[in-house]
C-alpha cells in the first residue's frame, strides 16, 4: 500500500484504518458512511453498508457500467466501480476487495477509522461501536444500564447527546463508547466526567460495570480477546511516520529594525 492515503490493519472481524488528514479520510469514507451515519471526525460502519453503497451506485449509473466496463476490460481487468470513485475511495475499495470484505457474509464485517494523530484514543472509542454491532450481550448490557439510570441523570445524558447531534437510536451505543474506553497514560479527561459533574457518580458506576464485562462480550460473542484487537505498536509507529505531516520549516530570523512593530 505504498503511497496510499491510509494504513490498514485487518484483525478478526475488524478492519482498522488510520489516515494522515481529515481531508483524506473524508474523501475515502464519507460517501460510504452516509449509508450508516455521517458527520463525525472518526468513522465506523458495517461492511454491509459499504456493499449497500456500491449497490446503490451501480443502480444509479445503470447501463453506463456495462458499457464503460467492457471498454476498460479490453485493456485491463478493472472493477466496474473504478470509473465512479475518487482515488481515495478506489484505494480503499481495492484493499477491502483484497480482504474479501466486499462479498456478502464475508469476514471482516466492520470497519473503523481515525486520524493517525489521535489513533490511540479515538480507536478505543470506535472499537466499542464495533462491539455494539457484533455483540448481543453488550447491547443487552447497555440496555440494562440505560434503563437503570435515575430519571434525572438519564435526562441530562440524553440532552447532552442530543446537543452533540446524536439520534436516539445511537444513545446507548454512544454511552458505552464514551464510558467503556480504557484509560490511557496521556488521557487528561476522566471518562466519568464525560456528561458533567451531575452525572459523574452514576457514570463511574456504569463504567465500572462496563470495564468488567466488555472483555467477556468480546470473547463470548466475537471469539476474540479484547487484547487481540489492539493495534500493534509497530503498526501505529509506521503509520505515524508514513502519514504524519512533515514539520513546518523554521522561519528565518527577522532582521533587526526592519520589521513592523505592533501596537503596545
Amino acid at each position: 500500500m505504498a503511497g496510499a492515503c491510509f494504513r490498514a490493519h485487518a484483525h478478526g472481524p475488524l478492519v482498522t484504518l488510520v489516515f494522515g488528514s481529515s481531508a483524506a479520510q473524508h474523501a475515502a469514507l464519507a460517501r460510504m458512511e452516509s449509508f450508516y451515519e455521517s458527520g463525525y471526525e472518526a468513522y465506523n460502519l458495517p461492511m454491509a453498508s459499504v456493499r449497500e453503497w456500491l449497490a446503490a451506485m451501480r443502480a444509479a449509473v445503470g447501463d453506463t457500467v456495462s458499457e464503460s466496463h467492457e471498454e476498460e476490460a479490453k485493456e485491463a481487468p478493472l472493477p466496474w466501480w473504478h470509473a465512479h470513485c475518487s482515488p481515495e475511495e478506489h484505494a480503499l475499495l481495492t484493499y477491502l476487495d483484497a480482504q474479501g470484505a466486499l462479498v456478502s457474509e464475508a469476514t471482516p464485517t466492520y470497519l473503523i477509522s481515525a486520524l493517525v494523530k489521535r489513533a490511540d484514543e479515538a480507536l478505543d472509542h470506535e472499537r466499542l461501536h464495533a462491539l455494539y454491532y457484533l455483540s448481543p450481550s453488550y447491547r443487552a448490557l447497555l440496555d440494562e444500564l440505560w434503563t437503570s439510570m435515575p430519571k434525572a441523570i438519564a435526562s441530562a445524558i440524553q440532552y447532552d447527546l442530543q446537543m452533540r447531534g446524536y439520534k436516539e437510536a445511537v444513545w446507548r451505543d454512544e454511552l458505552g463508547a464514551y464510558l467503556g474506553v480504557r484509560g490511557l497514560p496521556t488521557r487528561r479527561q476522566d471518562p466519568c466526567q464525560e456528561f458533567g459533574n451531575k452525572s459523574a457518580a452514576t457514570c463511574a458506576e456504569m463504567r465500572r460495570v462496563l470495564l468488567a464485562r466488555i472483555p467477556t462480550c468480546w470473547q463470548a460473542d466475537v471469539g476474540m480477546s479484547e487484547a487481540e484487537l489492539q493495534l500493534p505498536t509497530s503498526f501505529l509507529e509506521e503509520a505515524r511516520q508514513a502519514l504524519g505531516a512533515p514539520p513546518r520549516p523554521t522561519p528565518p530570523p527577522a532582521a533587526r529594525g526592519r520589521g513592523r512593530r505592533g501596537r503596545r
